[in-house]
């Protein structure tokens, strides 16, 4: 685990370095403008750049916190004979696992100033006793910058799925949650039962006036979008055989598997939710009022001039901008990664990082992507007309309020015969677009 925290980090400073290299060529080429619309595009795409940066740093803060809180680990075998003398106890040999990460865009980390060995020791007690907490079927919460970490879970030396003598780690499968929740612009309202937010749909414009006559009317118009609260909820059913393990490990397993399945759930009703009474009100069912139906791009199949065509459709008409992502399904991905130019070379370049990377066609700008497998892909013969099947736009422009912590509670009395513990987990949510026309929409039509 502290060596993914460490290639994590490296990965964001090797990131937030280049983009600063880019904030400063840009500076210069602002010196050198000869016109004052060019000093202010740059401007733009230096501040955009700027704002990734800002992004990029509370990253590296809380990975690096994380690694802070964890255990210095002993590649070389250092204490090794100490450990033969606990090697048939399993509270002994084992060591926290399930680390765990905010669930949007905030954190409410450790305190400043805490030393480390004084902060592990916190963590472990923390753990220690919610662990013993579930075991004696009492209800826990989980703060909801404790979400876990899309990763297998390491169980130390409990047996939870095979002998000791094969393996004592849980195989994690593919993973199943879009990170589209970790860019949007989550907002803690603990207690709070909904949430209204204000937006700029135009500024107001001058106009020529006679020497006695009154002044123009230049009043802006604003808009507003309403929250509500939804409740999400899990269930999961686990071996009796997990009670063995350590309490640590035990409560980060309840942790892990409670937290991915709200994580996935959320991350998708971002996108499709219905909204209304106790739903998310997703990208492609927002308001008329936040994002019209008239800007919508309509698009029969993925071709040359698709990204181009999303690109220079979104945002204002006096600039193209820059820094939006492009929500997408992998099968789509697929599909612009299929285009070839007249001489047969492939048109789009696409650079991947997991669930994110970068698409650009040649010689051309270079947009990034976030794959959500909940939009339906435009280019499958089943998606029928009229359907939203991408988004382009600042993930940031949707709002997602969090009105509650985690809440887990367990049982062994449904499943007693068969030797299943059962719990559930619950967290109250809502999320909206909160930026006029934050987000373009494409919909598939019918070819002509």
């Amino acid at each position: 685990m502290k060596k993914w925290l460490k290639d994590q980090l490296k990965k964001k400073e090797e990131k937030r370095a280049a983009l600063k290299t880019q904030v400063k060529e840009l500076r210069g080429k602002i010196e050198e403008s000869k016109t004052v619309d060019e000093a202010k595009s740059l401007g733009k795409e230096a501040r955009t750049i700027e704002s990734n940066i800002e992004e990029l740093d509370s990253d590296i803060d809380g990975y690096t916190k994380q690694l802070a809180d964890l255990p210095d680990e002993d590649p070389e075998g250092r204490g090794k004979d100490k450990d033969k003398d606990h090697d048939d106890d399993p509270e002994q040999r084992s060591t926290p696992a399930g680390q765990l990460n905010p669930m949007g865009t905030y954190s409410m980390g450790n305190a400043q100033g805490v030393g480390d060995e004084k902060r592990q020791k916190d963590l472990e007690t923390k753990y220690e006793t919610r662990g013993a907490n579930l075991k004696a079927k009492q209800t826990v919460d989980f703060d909801i910058d404790e979400l876990p970490e899309l990763r297998a879970v390491t169980v130390g030396g409990g047996t939870l799925v095979v002998e000791k003598k094969y393996s004592d780690t849980l195989n994690g499968n593919f993973n199943e949650v879009s990170t589209l929740i970790d860019r949007v612009n989550g907002v803690p309202l603990m207690g709070g039962e909904s949430y209204t937010k204000g937006f700029e749909v135009s500024d107001g414009e001058g106009d020529y006036t006679s020497e006695d006559g009154n002044y123009t009317e230049t009043d802006p118009e604003f808009g507003y979008v309403t929250m509500g609260k939804a409740k999400i909820t899990a269930y999961a059913e686990i071996s009796d055989e997990a009670m063995k393990l350590p309490n640590v490990n035990y409560q980060s397993s309840v942790a892990s598997s409670v937290g991915k399945a709200l994580r996935k759930k959320i991350t998708r009703q971002i996108l499709v939710g219905a909204g209304g009474a106790n739903a998310l009100t997703g990208i492609f069912n927002a308001p008329t009022n936040v994002i019209p139906v008239a800007s919508d791009i309509e698009v029969a199949e993925i071709g040359p001039d698709t990204l181009d065509q999303i690109v220079f459709g979104y945002g204002g008409d006096e600039e193209i901008e820059g820094g939006a992502f492009l929500i997408v399904n992998k099968l789509d991905l697929a599909a612009f990664s299929k285009v070839r130019s007249t001489d047969g070379k492939k048109l789009y370049k696409i650079k991947k990082e997991g669930n994110t990377g970068t698409i650009s066609s040649d010689d051309s700008f270079e947009v990034p992507f976030i794959i959500n497998s909940s939009a339906p892909a435009l280019s499958a013969d089943g998606t029928v007309a009229d359907t939203y099947c991408l988004a382009y736009g600042f993930p940031q422009a949707y709002e997602m309020p969090v009105f509650s912590a985690v809440t887990v509670e367990e049982s062994r009395d449904y499943k007693f015969r068969t030797g299943q513990i059962a719990y559930r987990g619950s967290v109250w949510a809502g999320g909206n677009v909160s930026m006029h026309k934050g987000f373009v929409r494409v919909k598939k039509v019918t070819a002509t």
